[in-house]
């Protein structure tokens, strides 16, 4: 009877360690990950109908990690005699990536090599700024699908 038990509660924590295992290889690299941002404001509209986000201080998405290139567009429309130039700083995936000076009213395109990396579904671009403007703005991102592309 005591043996019988003792099989049982190891099959429950052998049953217990695989849902476990499973559900921490799903939350890696999950489903809804690639629509996750962070550091971003609402979507606004500007006068054209360009759709746009703010950065704050830093921003972060993910895009899916089969595309080659992520391509966004940036800007920084000037208040203020000191608002130029901002410095952004891309990462991917916490690597640098790039330096952009960004000191255009009008948006410049960012395209940007995804580096080789095989066992993940998504990549993490972060944009980090050098400081931000008041309301704790930096730069507007254009992040309009598809902000990948294969080639």
């Amino acid at each position: 009877m005591a043996m019988m038990r003792r099989r049982r509660a190891w099959a429950l924590l052998g049953a217990a360690a695989l849902v476990l295992l499973a559900a921490l290889a799903y939350l890696r690299d999950p489903p809804w990950l690639v629509r996750l941002t962070s550091g971003l404001t609402d979507w606004e509209t500007d006068r054209a109908g360009t759709r746009y986000r703010w950065t704050r201080g830093r921003g972060s998405f993910f895009v899916p990690a089969s595309d080659e290139f992520v391509t966004f567009r940036i800007r920084a429309p000037k208040e203020g005699p000191r608002d130029w130039p901002i410095t952004a700083t891309v990462t991917i995936d916490d690597r640098p990536a790039d330096v952009i000076k960004v000191s255009e009213e009008d948006w410049s395109l960012v395209r940007l090599r995804l580096p080789s990396r095989a066992g993940r579904k998504v990549r993490r671009i972060d944009i980090k700024l050098d400081r931000v403007r008041s309301g704790n703005r930096g730069v507007q991102l254009q992040l309009e699908a598809p902000h990948t592309g294969g080639s």
